[in-house]
């Protein structure tokens, strides 16, 4: 029962290399069970960039993948233990599945689906459409879909976005540390080319680039460094287009609204932006490595002046991002093993 053992266990990674999506999106499940009493501990294979994104939750910062056997008792202890790893093996999300606790496994990227018990998390969109698990097993439940994405509570509770008929701000944002080191170029476009528009730009502790960022920026350059939640919604509302790469950034723009340019960084946002692409909610224009980049970056600005364009993906990616996903993954977890709540 729910009272016996009321914590959730996090295993996760996060920091200047890898980048703070993990943390975010589990942050996000993690504020929805500890309304209902349980406590999450994350454990975090990462640096200290992570910090910021996990102020008031207990966490530890230790190589929790080679130390599995030390992690194992705390596994044991606790009601729910929650995966969210790109790094750990296939034979450990087994021991770990076999292990007297629920496991949560968010398997958004392999589908490995490898578990023979407790839940796999897998909210790409699309992904319900052409789900590619295979064989679903009977002991294991599946949650799947868009519906299912886990976002900060200030994402719920934004105001309507409003599409305005000129382009007068953008947004860039590659993650807390973009892994790329993209920002500098992307930002000098800008400035070249739409030296009247306001650029607003996100950038967190891993970024290597901070300095070059300020050191280029004009005068219609507003920078957030380390942005809260708050700080994100209040800048994809105030922005016209967005530039942003693969991951839980786009979730959160499709839930405001915010029309998008993305650029694929890295091989597990893949089918984020091809997904998002698909639907019709952004243009994504490749990989950060392509020769062309920057030159198709200010065709694809300029076609996006087009008012029409922008309202259309607006409301594409606000249909597909109804309700609150972690709400709706704390309640389906709890009603498996618990019964109604």
């Amino acid at each position: 029962m729910l009272q016996l053992r009321k914590k959730i266990l996090i295993l996760t990674e996060g920091g200047k290399e890898s980048g703070l999506g993990h943390i975010t999106r589990c942050v996000s499940i993690c504020n929805e069970f500890h309304l209902k009493g349980i406590s999450p501990i994350f454990l975090v294979h990462g640096d200290d960039s992570v910090k910021s994104s996990l102020k008031g939750f207990e966490y530890h910062l230790v190589n929790w993948i080679e130390d599995f056997y030390e992690t194992k008792v705390l596994i044991q202890s606790s009601l729910i233990v929650l995966i969210d790893s790109m790094q750990i093996s296939r034979a450990k999300i087994i021991n770990i599945s076999d292990l007297n606790t629920h496991t949560i496994h968010i398997d958004d990227e392999k589908q490995y689906n490898i578990i023979n018990n407790g839940f796999i998390l897998d909210w790409t969109i699309n992904r319900a459409d052409g789900f590619s698990l295979g064989n679903r097993k009977t002991g294991v439940t599946y949650l799947v879909g868009s519906e299912f994405t886990p976002l900060r509570p200030e994402f719920y509770n934004s105001p309507q976005y409003v599409v305005k008929k000129t382009m007068k701000s953008m947004l860039i944002t590659f993650g807390g540390s973009d892994v790329r080191n993209i920002t500098p170029n992307v930002l000098k476009l800008l400035i070249d080319k739409f030296p009247n528009i306001e650029k607003k730009v996100v950038i967190g502790s891993g970024c290597k680039s901070i300095e070059s960022i300020y050191k280029i920026a004009d005068e219609n350059t507003r920078i957030t460094y380390d942005a809260t939640a708050s700080d994100m919604v209040q800048n994809m509302h105030e922005s016209d287009l967005a530039i942003a790469s693969g991951g839980q950034t786009l979730y959160e723009l499709a839930m405001i609204g915010t029309p998008t340019i993305s650029i694929t960084l890295v091989r597990n946002a893949i089918d984020d932006n091809i997904g998002w692409n698909k639907v019709g909610f952004l243009k994504n224009i490749g990989w950060y490595s392509d020769k062309n980049l920057i030159e198709n970056l200010d065709k694809e600005i300029n076609k996006l002046q087009d008012y029409e364009q922008r309202k259309k993906m607006s409301k594409i990616g606000q249909f597909f991002m109804t309700g609150n996903g972690a709400k709706l993954i704390v309640k389906r977890v709890l009603k498996e093993i618990d019964g109604p709540i």
